[in-house]
């Protein structure tokens, strides 16, 4: 029954192209970047269709199963590499070929014989073991799995969203990859919705390596995102430090999503672009692999190093901060946890008084609309006024 559920799984490449049925009987495909409770927004080529939900007969999206398959995969209880091996099962049925490789990958990494995830792979059993077949060439398991430390045997993982090669052990590549799906879901759960930004239809691309001496460097730091070639590089050497993956592919998503999106203007100002990457660094947790956002959590650490330091930035400082100022050592420290107060402060402080009007300012920013004048204007309170509750906010937070 498995192989001919496999079999039937209609493609188009690796990704098949989501299906809507409208009113008329018209029949449309293309690439949705958009599902909400009103209309539909399907993506053909380069072109934008906007549909009114009651003029679709039907639909059949990614975004729906992909949607459906993250929630079964952060409800599981455990790493059963049963219960996984079913998960892979269903995204193959839904058309997620891609998430139903992770799984399997993910299943027989605790349970290298688990049938159900090698039969979803290809594999084979010979007597001397499993075989897979990879760039046209068939590979015994075993010798696949020792290759993939060096970079240049890499594993390369795929999901909706995300394009990862990674050195790292399996059941680590797996999670990793997992995560930056929570990160994505995140941003579009949270910030999306509100500015009105759409789906990406292509994944992002992401690295991370295993040790030094494939990564690279790029002024001292362990991670970092890359504008120009928009790839995500991480150094996971001594282990994958989990928050800065997650800051860094925030700045990926963002850009993603904002400036880099089909028709955007402007740019996002730095003092927001790494408050949001912090804000989802402190909000983002979970076992591995399964990274939920949680918006009471809060950084206390930023809190205390904001009101302890001898000398703070005053507001209007901050909203001046350029890209620099983020890499300069001189108290690096302070200006990241005063961008991410200030992010936390509007989203969330005074019974959140703040944060219709953040969003209306995030709008704008979308639009090139972000400077500090504008934040002013959205949110309806001079500087001296905004600084004094923020001030006032972070205080309190401290006791």
């Amino acid at each position: 029954m498995l192989a001919a559920l496999l079999a039937c799984a209609a493609v188009l490449g690796d990704r098949p192209l989501d299906k809507i049925v409208l009113n008329d009987g018209a029949r449309l495909e293309g690439r949705v970047v958009l599902e909400a409770p009103d209309k539909i927004v399907l993506r053909v080529g380069t072109r934008d269709r906007v549909l009114l939900r009651k003029d679709v007969k039907s639909a059949e999206t990614r975004l729906s199963s992909w949607h459906e398959a993250m929630e079964r995969w952060r409800t599981l209880e455990k790493d059963d590499p049963v219960k996984i091996a079913d998960l892979a099962v269903f995204a193959r049925r839904m058309g997620l070929n891609e998430e139903a490789r992770v799984f399997a990958l993910r299943s027989i990494a605790s349970d290298p014989d688990n049938a159900v995830a090698r039969e979803i792979l290809g594999h084979e059993r010979k007597d001397k073991g499993w075989f897979a077949k990879e760039d046209g060439r068939r590979w015994a398991w075993a010798e696949r799995v020792k290759r993939s430390a060096e970079y240049g045997q890499a594993w390369e993982l795929e999901t909706t969203h995300w394009k990862l090669r990674t050195n790292l052990p399996l059941a680590e590549a797996t999670t990793a990859i997992l995560d930056l799906e929570g990160v994505y879901d995140a941003f579009m759960t949270v910030i999306a919705p509100e500015v009105g930004a759409y789906h990406l239809s292509e994944p992002l691309l992401a690295q991370i390596h295993a040790d030094r001496q494939s990564f690279p460097e790029a002024g001292g730091s362990r991670g970092y995102y890359d504008r120009d070639a928009r790839v995500l590089f991480v150094n996971a050497e001594g282990g994958l430090d989990r928050g800065l993956m997650v800051h860094e592919a925030q700045h990926q998503v963002l850009a993603a999503a904002s400036v880099l999106a089909p028709g955007a203007r402007g740019e996002i100002s730095p003092w927001l672009e790494e408050g949001l990457a912090e804000y989802f660094r402190v909000t983002l947790k979970g076992p591995a692999g399964r990274l939920k956002y949680d918006p009471d959590a809060i950084d206390t650490v930023a809190i205390r190093s904001q009101v302890h330091a001898q000398r703070t930035y005053e507001l209007n400082r901050v909203l001046t901060f350029d890209s620099s100022d983020f890499l300069s050592t001189s108290h690096q420290d302070l200006k990241y946890a005063q961008s991410y107060t200030l992010v936390h402060f509007l989203l969330h402080a005074d019974g959140e008084r703040w944060r219709g009007r953040f969003f209306d300012f995030l709008r704008g920013a979308w639009q090139g609309q972000g400077s500090s004048t504008d934040l002013e204007k959205a949110l309806g309170a001079k500087s001296e006024a905004i600084q004094k509750a923020w001030t006032t906010w972070v205080t309190a937070r401290a006791k």
